[in-house]
């Protein structure tokens, strides 16, 4: 499938070379799946600045390094985990190498009966007529190029199903753990999470990667709610800053479901998430959340795309970050409010910490209101500490450098204490305090390091 001038787009031939050795090949819908996201590929490519949500991301490292499709995992035991409180966390927890599920790492024993945790290789190949009403129903190829390359590469990942009316006991805590080899190396997991009417679920992402090497991270995430359900899902990217980290995730809620979403980002070179959220039944309450931190010549973006297309809904973003360096920031955030959507309640707002004179940071929150009966509100402000309270601190005999952590911290632990799960907020404060005190530089000009 070339492109419009005739060549192989970037990582194309490898999908279609691979994808008819996966689990499912020779599925009438899965291979129908899998072309469909290498046409859409074939057709776009990789994004580029003048395609709307990719305005201010340059993916041409993609285009300059020729990244290689991880072709097995490292057998590694579970390394210690950067965040203690949830490490020790009561928890079901399935464990990625190089996007494959590991089932010696894995803790799936004892699993609240109507509930399934898997992994998606192992049900393409032993019962794809459980995927097949769900798997690729939500991410939109169209809108999500990035998803369609993921689509082509579907391999393994992680699925959740959960029954009607059942709660979750422990959380299910994903950990993916990426080992590059001596060329630069890719991943492609995707993963499902389908909860039927009444049911409630806690899941806990964690991103890391070993010492050494470059890789790229095309992780694609769906999830359905169906009424009333709730879900409580934290992400927490600590990857390493030779890699590049993309993240999409699509949720679509039915009348009265819940979703609760906390990412915070402070590793990878290039570290983007995306949400788009379809919000399709009344009474829906969505609420997307992010600390970000970036130093050096970083490139943290956080893109979100809120869709109220029911009536008496409400959904809340916001996001806060810390830029230090060279350091780039990207907030943009649609909430897009259909005709027959009254009484949305929508709200959405980027702050940000510029630590450094060369740091940057690029905010576009959007309404797009075709109702009549709202409340809709958006905000974004970039700027350095206030001046004011650094002098009040200073004016107490509080060290400079103690009084611009104290500051930085606060900012930031506004968004953070918001998590209603209290390890995973204890260990997000604790990482941002330790990132502060490595990546933040402490002379007076107050230039990131």
């Amino acid at each position: 499938m070339p492109d419009g001038s005739g060549h192989m787009q970037p990582y194309l031939a490898q999908a279609l070379e691979a994808s008819s050795r996966f689990a499912g090949a020779g599925i009438g819908w899965v291979d129908a799946l899998r072309n469909a996201g290498a046409q859409r590929y074939a057709d776009h490519g990789l994004p580029v600045r003048r395609d709307e949500y990719w305005r201010y991301t340059n993916l041409n490292p993609l285009r300059d390094e020729g990244f290689q499709l991880a072709s097995a995992a490292v057998a590694i035991g579970l390394p210690p985990l950067p965040h203690s409180s949830v490490a020790g966390l009561a928890s079901y927890r399935i464990v990625l190498v190089n996007g494959r599920v590991q089932p010696k790492l894995c803790a799936l024993d004892g699993m609240t009966d109507g509930v399934l945790v898997s992994g998606l290789e192992d049900l393409l190949a032993s019962a794809p007529e459980r995927l097949e009403p769900y798997l690729g129903r939500v991410a939109p190829l169209a809108d999500m190029p990035m998803a369609a390359l993921n689509t082509a590469f579907l391999q393994d990942g992680m699925a959740i199903f959960v029954d009607a009316d059942i709660v979750l006991d422990k959380p299910v805590h994903l950990i993916s753990i990426t080992v590059p080899g001596k060329g630069g190396m890719m991943v492609q997991p995707r993963h499902l999470v389908v909860m039927e009417e009444g049911a409630q679920a806690t899941l806990i992402e964690t991103h890391i990667t070993t010492t050494g090497g470059s890789s790229f991270n095309n992780i694609v995430t769906e999830l359905q709610l169906a009424e009333n359900a709730r879900l409580n899902h934290f992400v927490f990217q600590e990857v390493a800053d030779t890699s590049v980290h993309l993240s999409g995730a699509a949720v679509a809620l039915a009348a009265g479901a819940d979703y609760n979403s906390f990412v915070l980002q402070s590793g990878a070179v290039i570290g983007r998430s995306e949400i788009r959220a379809y919000l399709n039944g009344p009474g829906v309450d969505c609420r997307l959340d992010g600390v970000y931190l970036a130093t050096g010549k970083q490139v943290v973006d956080n893109t979100t795309y809120v869709e109220h297309a029911a009536p008496d809904c409400r959904s809340r973003q916001v996001y806060r970050g810390v830029l230090g360096g060279q350091a780039r920031g990207v907030f943009q955030g649609k909430v897009h409010v259909v005709r027959d959507a009254q009484q949305t309640d929508g709200h959405q707002l980027s702050r940000a910490l510029l630590l450094s004179p060369r740091a940057e940071m690029d905010a576009r929150p959007e309404l797009e209101i075709y109702a009549d009966d709202v409340k809709c509100s958006h905000g974004a402000t970039a700027g350095e500490l206030d001046e004011n309270a650094l002098f009040y601190l200073l004016s107490r005999g509080v060290p400079r450098v103690m009084a611009r952590r104290m500051l930085i911290e606060a900012f930031l632990s506004e968004a953070i204490a918001e998590i209603p799960l209290l390890p995973v907020a204890e260990d997000f404060s604790t990482h941002v305090r330790q990132w502060l005190g490595a990546n933040v530089d402490q002379s007076t000009d107050g230039e990131g390091s």
